[in-house]
Formats: C-alpha cells, structure tokens, sequence
C-alpha cells in the first residue's frame, strides 16, 4: 500500500486594521457572515487577480462531514502541465491530449468552531497565504486605505504580539528546508525575495540558512522596520521553517526601549495531518475536511 500523503494545516485568526495602525477585533460569527456573503456573489465577483495569477474563490457547504467552508484555486500556467498516458498507451503532455481545459492548485478554508480562528490547508502550489488575504479584501469589500484585514499566524504563546509591538529588529535568523519556498508565494520584502532566488540555485533543492544582524548597533528606524514587516510576511506565509527567530527592538512598561529574543518556529501553531488512507486516494473535499478536522481537534487546546 503507497504511504499516506501528509499535509501541513496552518493556523490563522483575521484581524482588522485601520489606516492608524490600530487593531480592531472582529465579532464573533465573522465567517459565517462571511460565508452567506460569498455565497451571493456572482461568479465575476469572487475571482482576483494576485501578482499576475487569478484566484476564484467559492463558499460550499459539505453535507458529511458537516461543514461550511471556502474553497479557493489558483490556476496552474499551461508550462506547469504534467504529462499524461492515454488509452492508447502513449504519454504526451496533458494539454494536448485534450482531456481537461485547465488546471487548479486548491486551498481550503475551515472556521475553527467557537472561535474566529480559521485552518488552511493547500496544495503545494495552491493559493499562498498573501493571495487568500487579497482574496478575503476584495470580496468583504475593505479597501485597503482605511481598514485591511490580515491574517495573523496563531502561535501557542505571545510572540505574534510581541511582534506587532515591535518598532525595529536587529537581527533575524532563518533556515528552510529544500522546497519550502516552491510554494509560488509572492513577497513583498526583501527576506522573502532573498529566501526565494537563494534557493532557486540548483532548482530548489538546496537548504537556505540566513541570518542579518546589526549587530550592537542600534538599526536605523528604516532598515529595522523592514525587518520587523519583512518577519511578519514569512510568518503569515505558508513557508515551513526549521529555524525563525529574531531579536526585537521594543518598548517595555516603563518606557526604555529593549532587545526581545524570540523564537517563533518553536510555537507558531501548525499540525502535520494524514489526508486520506493513502497517498493515491483522490483528496475529494470530504477527505481533506475529514483532515482538517482531526487536525482541528488537536490544535484546539492551543488556540
């Protein structure tokens, strides 16, 4: 029997913020707001464009197991086709043995019950996290001049707000296995952008290990920003890191700036979960929301 395919299922809860900078929670019931809005759309509204890419997103409901939840796709560039045997036997690319019109890479959104947390599982080269916030913008209606929403990473203790209050950083230490950044995410800072072309040497198949340090001086207000909005954007991606640590620059109670060490790699809260009984069973949505609920399960007490 082939071995049972295992996803990563992340977690993330969306919170709003305003053209200050000011955090706004969301009330409770947002996604199931949310999902009847959706569902409502016309076909024209719920697909965006992201860096080039369109995304299409749709609100379903799965009748067992019971649930409500957002099915995003990315399509996939015709030169990304996989081959194909035909009946005849012989293999050609996919395309030209005209079987399917296109191809779609998944992601799929679960609210995590009682709460505005939501899980995400994807494909490899599904819907990235920074596309699936565009996507949550465009069709909740926020412009993005007065108010955002974002969706920040859950993590088991308190360096996600640690972070948030952060005014600079003077160092940042990550390390990626091979593959972690081919999951077509598209960055806006320069880790991101270095991370990527890095590993982009010898196809992909290298691991990355980057660290960028001011060392005892104290960073400039811009180039420590860029840090802290550069962190940020890997955390809230889908980008699997063995090591992601950073040393922020904030201000305590009393008022004195400080140097916080953090380690987020070590509790940002994310579930490897099995997907089917083998990695050859079609992923139907009952399959992968059967998944995402067992991982739910296990992430609850943490969330």
């Amino acid at each position: 029997m082939s071995a049972t395919k295992q996803r990563t299922v992340y977690f993330f809860e969306p919170i709003v913020i305003d053209q200050h900078d000011n955090v706004k929670a969301l009330q409770a019931g947002f996604w199931d707001d949310l999902h009847d809005h959706v569902a409502a759309l016309p076909e024209e509204q719920r697909m965006v464009t992201h860096f080039g890419r369109e995304i299409e997103g749709e609100a379903r409901i799965e009748i067992s197991p019971a649930a409500k939840y957002f099915y995003l796709d990315r399509r996939r560039p015709g030169q990304d086709w996989p081959d194909a045997r035909g009946i005849d036997g012989a293999f050609g690319s996919l395309a030209s043995k005209g079987v399917v019109q296109s191809l779609h890479e998944p992601a799929y959104l679960l609210n995590v019950s009682g709460s505005n947390y939501i899980a995400i599982v994807r494909s490899s080269a599904g819907p990235s996290t920074s596309a699936i916030a565009r996507w949550l913008n465009i069709v909740f209606g926020f412009s993005g001049h007065e108010e955002r929403l974002e969706l920040r990473a859950a993590s088991r203790t308190d360096q996600i707000a640690r972070l948030a209050q952060a005014q600079s950083a003077s160092k940042v230490h990550l390390r990626i296995a091979p593959g972690a950044m081919a999951h077509g995410e598209d960055f806006n800072g320069e880790l991101g952008k270095a991370l990527t072309i890095a590993q982009s040497v010898a196809t992909g198949s290298v691991s990355v290990d980057m660290t960028i340090s001011f060392g005892n001086v104290v960073p400039t207000d811009e180039g420590g920003r860029e840090l802290v909005n550069s962190i940020k954007e890997l955390l809230n991606a889908s980008t699997s890191f063995k090591k992601a640590a950073a040393t922020l620059i904030l201000e305590n109670e009393d008022g004195e700036m400080i140097r916080d060490s953090v380690d987020f790699t070590r509790d940002r809260i994310t579930i490897r979960q099995q997907v089917g009984a083998d990695e050859d069973e079609e992923p139907t949505p009952a399959v992968v929301l059967d998944a995402m609920f067992e991982a739910i399960k296990k992430a609850r007490k943490h969330l």
